[in-house]
């Protein structure tokens, strides 16, 4: 397979972009890369190359986090997210791609107004979700994943339900996806939906993951959240809109 110029933009934008939201705000892969990236390339062509580029950010981004997740919290989950990957994998490979869009649009919508509703009228309360409840949220995530790669709306709301605060929280699920994205990976190359070249070109951006997760640590930091958070909102509104009206 020979990747043509087009493609080879759009591996180059996954790479930067999956770096960056990793650093920043590890839903905005799922809910703002993806969705932006749907509207010019092709469903599987897109979920398949981000796949690759969270698996490469996950070693390229770890020293920036080193030792700030709380493992206690990620070896729960990680068992549940390997079921889920395998499971929504399945899904995601016979499902026609009208249905894989429209249910992306619907997951930014979702994301939209409870986090909407957080910003500008005090926040919603945190989910009461139990320690011991990190096995079924694996498990939600990983399919969540495996069709959408907003895996990490559901790991972050079991990571706030736990009280852990937003350094720890991004370190926490980088981790995670350092465990659990091979298989994914993996069970995309079974499925049909990676090849040779595209596992190559994906290996080949590192540096560029490196260069916005690099970008996205230095910013996470000094940006106001608000700010952060409202433009965030507004690109996967965007998007969401984009998929459920086309």
């Amino acid at each position: 397979m020979e990747l043509t110029q087009y493609e080879i933009l759009a591996i180059i934008l996954g790479a930067f972009g999956t770096g960056f939201f990793k650093s920043t705000f590890s839903m905005g892969i799922g809910l703002v890369l993806v969705p932006f990236m749907l509207i010019f390339w092709p469903t599987r062509f897109v979920i398949g190359i981000i796949s690759i580029h969270m698996l490469v950010s996950d070693y390229a981004l770890i020293h920036l986090f080193w030792k700030q997740w709380e493992w206690r919290l990620a070896k729960l989950v990680i068992p549940g997210f390997y079921v889920g990957i395998i499971s929504g994998t399945a899904i995601l490979a016979s499902l026609p791609d009208f249905w894989i869009r429209k249910f992306i649009g619907f997951i930014c919508v979702v994301f939209i107004f409870s986090q909407g509703w957080s910003e500008f009228k005090g926040g919603l309360p945190t989910p009461r979700i139990g320690k011991s409840a990190g096995a079924i949220i694996g498990l939600i995530g990983g399919v969540v994943s495996a069709l959408t790669h907003t895996g990490g709306t559901v790991l972050t709301l079991y990571l706030l339900s736990q009280g852990v605060k937003k350094v720890n929280l991004v370190a926490t699920i980088l981790i995670t996806w350092l465990f659990v994205n091979p298989v994914k990976v993996s069970a995309y190359y079974a499925a049909g939906l990676l090849n040779n070249t595209l596992l190559i070109a994906g290996a080949a951006s590192i540096p560029l993951a490196f260069s916005g997760g690099w970008i996205g640590r230095k910013l996470l930091d000094k940006m106001s959240q608000r700010f952060f958070n409202t433009t965030i909102l507004a690109l996967a509104a965007a998007a969401a809109i984009r998929l459920l009206w086309e």
